[in-house]
């Protein structure tokens, strides 16, 4: 009866899941299972709903459930300079590499890809990290960081600019003196490094190629650990296909590249997981 009970259980998720990605347009059928459930519970308390069943019918009559339910879904966790590790590697072996092959064949054009951008963390970041790396070169280059995110609510904060100052203990003073403006209880990103910045929505998920592409460098972290086997390879396959030659790609110290993939890839830096399209 148990068994039959937890088969029951997982068809009306698959259902359920089906129809958030029919009338919805959000697909999570591939997410991991448990971070799925975990955050569905929080959707059927909400809701007052108990079972998938029960929360399928309300999604019929509640359409804008499917923007909260996405909203939930998907990871806003984020932070300055999350893996130190990770940008000093990309400061200390990608942008020496890239620039030098900008400035070998005659081009002055950087342009980033932040994947999963959350509230904007990773990709303002990014802009702090090339202003401290090209200094007074910066104005040589014509810089464009793409942030994307499905999560309309994190891309509205993100655009916004606006952080505690617990959220930014961990930069250091004079990057928070001259990067950053008091904006009542918190700081707001100043204009230098908005403008290096563009948020826009793109679906990882999707099978079309993001608007932006090619990139020089694409940040695919904090992501695939929450994806099920098929859709990080799909997710990888994106990634690597939206890059320029040369390109790099930074997965960061918590993810790994498919096996499929790995052939493809040049590794840079084994603890940072970072590589060159090959």
């Amino acid at each position: 009866m148990g068994n039959n009970g937890a088969e029951n259980n997982d068809q009306a998720l698959d259902f359920l899941l089906d129809r958030v990605y029919r009338d919805g347009g959000y697909d999570f059928r591939n997410y991991k299972r448990g971070t799925v459930t975990r955050r569905l519970q929080r959707r059927l308390h909400a809701t007052g709903t108990t079972s998938y069943e029960e929360y399928t019918r309300f999604l019929e009559n509640h359409p804008e459930e499917y923007q909260i339910l996405a909203e939930d879904i998907t990871i806003k966790v984020s932070g300055f300079f999350r893996s130190q590790h990770t940008f000093q590697q990309v400061t200390r072996l990608v942008l020496p590499r890239l620039v030098a092959h900008k400035i070998k064949h005659g081009e002055r054009n950087l342009s980033l890809w932040s994947a999963a951008c959350a509230r904007g963390e990773e990709p303002y970041s990014i802009a702090i990290m090339l202003v401290d790396f090209l200094g007074s070169q910066l104005a040589e280059f014509e810089v464009s960081i793409h942030a994307s995110d499905i999560n309309h609510q994190a891309l509205a904060e993100a655009k916004a600019g606006v952080y505690s100052p617990k959220e930014l203990e961990n930069l250091p003073l004079h990057t928070l003196k001259n990067l950053f403006s008091r904006n009542g209880e918190g700081y707001t990103v100043n204009s230098k490094i908005r403008q290096m910045v563009s948020f826009s929505y793109f679906d990882l998920v999707s099978s079309a190629p993001p608007p932006f592409a090619p990139v020089d460098c694409v940040f695919c972290c904090n992501i695939l650990i929450y994806l099920q086997r098929q859709l990080q390879e799909k997710v990888l396959n994106l990634a690597y296909d939206s890059l320029a030659t040369p390109g790099y790609m930074v997965l960061g110290e918590v993810e790994t590249p498919t096996d499929n993939l790995r052939p493809r890839l040049e590794c840079i830096n084994i603890k940072a997981k970072i590589y060159k399209k090959a």
